[in-house]
Order: structure tokens, then sequence, then C-alpha cells
């Protein structure tokens, strides 16, 4: 069985959702998977935690705030909540992405399917930042603003990418 994460169909308009395929399945799947994975160690991380934690870290990385460590999880919420929104929204580029060189009326199907795969790669790196927000909390006693910069600027970097391709996609 072959497993097309690129099937392309030239007749379709992303007029209303993008088509399912075994790549878009797998992905989310996996997706789901690991969103569960992250909150289990987000969970055993806060039971693990003391009673009082950084909540916050400042521009050199020290933390500048504390609080419980259940105060954790309100940003943790949210972030799942946007990858979620995200994940769906892969599956309606036209009206959940704007970016240059896409031109959501005049896209072909290669420009929507880009746009698609980048919703999804987008949200799956929430998930990566979720995980190194944990860590950066309840684990690591050195607290430095690398990981989290670098995980920034490759999404940046992914964004420029998959926005020459669609540019390059007309």
């Amino acid at each position: 069985m072959k497993i097309s994460f690129w099937k392309i169909n030239k007749n379709f308009r992303c007029s209303t959702a993008m088509q399912r395929t075994t790549g878009t399945i797998i992905f989310d799947t996996v997706f789901l998977v690991l969103l569960v994975v992250v909150w289990g160690i987000i969970i055993w991380l806060i039971k693990r935690a003391p009673s009082v934690v950084p909540t916050h870290f400042g521009p050199s990385g020290q933390p500048d705030a504390w609080g419980s460590p259940t105060r954790h999880l309100i940003p943790q919420a949210i972030i799942t909540v946007v990858a979620l929104i995200m994940l769906v929204g892969a599956y309606f580029p036209k009206s959940t992405l704007n970016l240059p060189g896409y031109d959501k009326e005049k896209a072909n199907a290669r420009q929507h399917q880009l746009a698609a795969w980048l919703i999804r790669i987008m949200a799956a790196f929430m998930l990566v930042l979720m995980l190194l927000i944990a860590l950066s909390t309840f684990v690591l006693t050195s607290h430095s603003v690398v990981p989290m910069l670098s995980v920034v600027v490759v999404m940046v970097v992914v964004c420029l990418v998959f926005s020459v391709m669609m540019y390059k996609a007309k």
C-alpha cells in the first residue's frame, strides 16, 4: 500500500474543505497521540513539582514570577486549544491562512495543499513549545531562552520556506 502525503487532485477547488489523504490521517493521528503524551508528561511533572514553581521567565531566562504548579495549566490549555484549532483549520486553508504569495481565490490545488501542511506543522510545533515550557518550569535548574528561541526560529524558517514553495507553485 502506497502512502500518499502529497496527493493532488488537479480539479480540486478549495471552496469548503480539503480532502483527507492517508498522509493527513496519519499525521492527525500521530498529532493527537503526541498531544495525549505531552499532557501526560505535563500532569506527571505537575504532580512531582514543589508547591511553588516559577510561572514566568524574564528575557535573561531567570524566573521573575512564582506560583502554584497548577497555575501552569492555563497557558498549556490555551496552547492546546490553539493547536487543535490549527489542526482542524488545516482542512480549511482558504479561510484560515493569510500569507504573502497565497491568493486564496486564485490558488491552485498545490498551493492549498502546502497551506494545509504548513498549518499542521505549526500545530505540531505548538506541542514542542508546550513540552519545552513544562520542562523549563518543572525540570531544568538552569533556565535558558535558547531552547524556546530555537523552536521559534525554526517555526519562522518553516513559514518562510512554505511561503516560497506556495509562491513557486503558481
